[in-house]
């Protein structure tokens, strides 16, 4: 099928200059070309005059967690086949909401991914890391309570036997896990390297996994294609990470100076997933524990965002999205507002687009959509864009409404059309 987008203005992802007077060509699932000025209609199936509004690729989150899907408590007990359900339905909001690929950062979402690339169901594309995995006592160990143990069974929490997370306490764990990971086609290899604020028995500054450990999933991912991403927040843990090749760092928010010349001299990427702002963290039931990490994290975003742009470090728009539908609706858009406050309009949009397509490029022969590009508008990319009422490089404001979002196209398909 052939379809002819004309009259718009085109982001291509890269670029902050729109191409005006444009048109896009897209046969089947691609794009075949962008010009300038008049094009015949004739030859098209499909044509769609966007009102000289602006065009841009599908948005990209590289931070969520699809099958983390507690209704505002992690814990709390749901079976896998709720799970499942749970995470489509996560998945397919997410896409209604402009994110037409997502990086899952931590889950059991292989049938998830396959049934969307099926057709079965609908939602973003899917790049998997499968199950996030970490030590005992780390920020993965979600077993409720100092009384539980590990059985031979499996584990005594439910998010933990669903395949969110996995444990692995040495060099050799570690290297199975993450071929466990591999056969499940993981297009990355997710581990968590410090603590975190949700979790109860690991403080925030406490350094996960040795050099070893992180050592032999860096080799078991470069040895199949591809890379390894991290949660961590201290110094002590990023630069661990940075020497054992590590190669996207999550979260971040405590970085100092040293760091960030270590970030930029090595070409590591930054996700700052500023999700946890402070009325989302009214949603969910956290302990004054929890609280007071939260506050060493946020108190930490503003020296963050300086070395950033002082370093030009490689950055990724994520949000960590997880839970219910509901937290998710509420929050994930609004993220835009906070990266165009910290980084400006273009900057935030470029990281959600074209930045994204060169992150996803350490994933080599991994990538699970090799067929065509994602997060840019250009020949040989997906036909995946928004058509949008407002321009986003004027305003990364315009991206907090979905009802700004006229048209929400993925490979080729219509899912939302109100020009």
């Amino acid at each position: 099928m052939k379809q002819l987008i004309k009259n718009c203005r085109v982001f291509d992802g890269c670029n902050e200059a729109l191409k005006e007077q444009a048109y896009i060509v897209i046969e089947d699932n691609l794009v075949l070309e962008i010009g300038t000025g008049a094009v015949s209609e004739e030859r098209f199936e499909r044509v769609m005059d966007a009102g000289n509004r602006v065009v841009i690729p599908g948005l990209i989150d590289s931070h969520v967690h699809l099958a983390l899907t507690g209704g505002g408590d992690e814990m709390e007990p749901l079976r896998a086949d709720e799970t499942a359900v749970r995470a489509a339905k996560n998945a397919e909001e997410c896409l209604m909401r402009g994110f037409t690929t997502v990086r899952d950062a931590g889950g059991m979402i292989y049938g998830v991914k396959a049934c969307i690339d099926n057709g079965y169901t609908i939602g973003p594309r899917i790049f998997p890391s499968h199950s996030g995995i970490g030590q005992t006592c780390g920020h993965c160990d979600n077993r409720p309570g100092a009384a539980s143990q590990r059985t031979v069974e499996g584990y005594m929490s439910p998010v933990m036997n669903n395949g969110v997370w996995v444990l692995a306490d040495s060099p050799d764990e570690v290297r199975r896990a993450v071929r466990d990971q591999l056969f499940l086609g993981a297009s990355q290899i997710k581990l968590f390297l410090g603590g975190g604020i949700a979790s109860k028995f690991d403080h925030l500054y406490t350094v996960q996994m040795t050099p070893e450990e992180i050592g032999a999933a860096v080799q078991a991912a470069r040895d199949y294609g591809t890379y390894v991403m991290a949660h961590l927040y201290t110094n002590e843990s990023m630069q661990r990470a940075i020497r054992a090749g590590v190669m996207s760092l999550e979260h971040t928010q405590l970085m100092n100076e040293e760091t960030a010349r270590m970030l930029q001299d090595n070409g590591v990427w930054v996700c700052p997933c500023p999700a946890f702002t402070e009325d989302s963290m009214m949603d969910f039931k956290y302990t004054p524990d929890m609280l007071q990490k939260y506050e060493i994290v946020r108190r930490g975003v503003e020296q963050q965002t300086e070395l950033i742009i002082k370093y030009g470090l490689n950055m990724v728009f994520g949000t960590d999205m997880a839970t219910n539908k509901y937290f998710c609706e509420e929050h994930q858009l609004k993220d835009f507002s906070a990266y165009k406050k910290r980084f400006g309009n273009f900057v935030g949009l470029r990281s959600a687009t074209g930045r994204a397509h060169d992150l996803f490029e350490l994933c080599t022969y991994r990538n699970p959509y090799p067929q065509g590009k994602v997060g840019l508008l250009e020949e040989g990319a997906f036909a995946d864009l928004l058509i949008l009422e407002g321009n986003p490089l004027e305003d990364l404001d315009v991206l907090t409404d979905k009802e700004n979002m006229r048209v929400i196209m993925k490979d080729g398909v219509l899912y939302k059309n109100t020009l």
